[in-house]
């Protein structure tokens, strides 16, 4: 048996968050002076904390130093043409992704398992990387 989760647009959440902030107002409308001001606040907290929570974080991809820079050398493990990644075996035997963007002087239907080729690591959001990779 799976479990199903549920995941919200970010507009449902901007609907659920509304809700639940006129929800919150009229459960407090019976304290005495208890005013449209509170209403209103509460539902510009609703969206700013939507809009916060649907705010993405973009992680600029870093350079690993010293070992793996400029002059890493390995082989295609493999590489799918039709998708346009693979993975490369370096000489110190890491795997490191490929996407066929970052391949120089080859087209994704000339890189072959096997090729040895040059490269650059950069650790991104979704781990190492190979950049500025050239055919030896």
């Amino acid at each position: 048996m799976s479990s199903s989760s549920l995941h919200l647009t970010a507009t449902g959440k901007m609907v659920f968050n509304v809700a639940l902030a006129i929800a919150v107002y009229f459960a407090l409308t019976f304290l005495p002076a208890f005013s449209y001001n509170w209403l209103v606040g509460l539902l510009v907290v609703a969206i700013v904390a939507t809009l916060i929570g649907n705010a993405s974080i973009t992680v600029p991809a870093t350079v690993i130093p010293a070992g793996t820079g400029t002059g890493t050398k390995g082989s295609i493990k493999w590489f799918n043409a039709t998708k346009g990644f693979g993975f490369i075996t370096g000489d110190d035997g890491n795997e490191v992704f490929v996407h066929f963007r970052n391949v120089e002087q080859l087209s994704k239907r000339e890189i072959k398992p096997g090729q040895r080729v040059a490269y650059r690591v950069t650790e991104t959001e979704r781990g190492p990387q190979a950049e500025d990779v050239s055919p030896l």
